[in-house]
């Protein structure tokens, strides 16, 4: 019987330079995978919060068009009120329209009202027909740049203030400009 010789053994296992390669492919798979999850977070978060921002100019858009199609001008109402129907005032750094409108819920006629001040755009609530009293304002938009705002008659002119003596209103164009986003445009028809 022959024994083996102990110079011949095979040696099995890694030896300390594989062991190396090894780690370092390791380590630079986990950066490349740290990496894409970090960048793929990031853009989530940026979709949805630009997501959000269309979100809430849709709805402040859809709530001007709902409460403007309710619209009811002087002739259609003879109640108390201080104010015209329909008063949109430009001031510098501000913009401020009011109007009469349906109030859904009781069926009385209400004030409701868009202000744009420093950048942050609010409905205003009155609790009656007089803008006299003090508005509730409720934060509808952040970071707008610009809201132009112009009524337009039934001869198709255009007023940047109204009430105009001796026109009747028949639409709101409105124009929102927003930051990153760009100009929104809608033309609303009164009722």
């Amino acid at each position: 019987m022959k024994r083996a010789s102990p110079t011949c053994r095979q040696v099995t296992g890694l030896t300390l330079i594989e062991l190396l390669v090894a780690l370092a492919i390791f380590a630079v798979l986990g950066v490349m995978g740290y990496r894409a999850v970090a960048v793929a977070t990031t853009s989530r978060e940026r979709v949805s919060a630009e997501f959000q921002r269309w979100q809430d100019a849709s709805r402040f858009l859809q709530a001007v068009e709902n409460d403007l199609t309710q619209f009811v001008p002087r002739a259609d109402w003879r109640g108390p009120a201080v104010g015209d129907a329909l008063s949109l005032v430009v001031r510098p750094g501000q913009l401020e329209w009011s109007f009469l409108k349906l109030d859904g819920a009781s069926g009385s006629v209400r004030r409701r009202g868009y202000r744009l001040d420093a950048g942050h755009l609010s409905q205003l609530r009155w609790p009656g027909t007089d803008n006299l009293a003090l508005p509730t304002a409720y934060l509808m938009l952040d970071q707008v740049t610009a809201l132009r705002c112009v009524v337009v008659d039934t001869a198709n002119r255009r007023h940047g203030r109204w009430p105009d003596a001796g026109a009747i209103a028949a639409a709101v164009d409105l124009e929102l400009e927003l930051d990153n986003v760009g100009t929104l445009r809608r033309l609303i028809p009164l009722r």
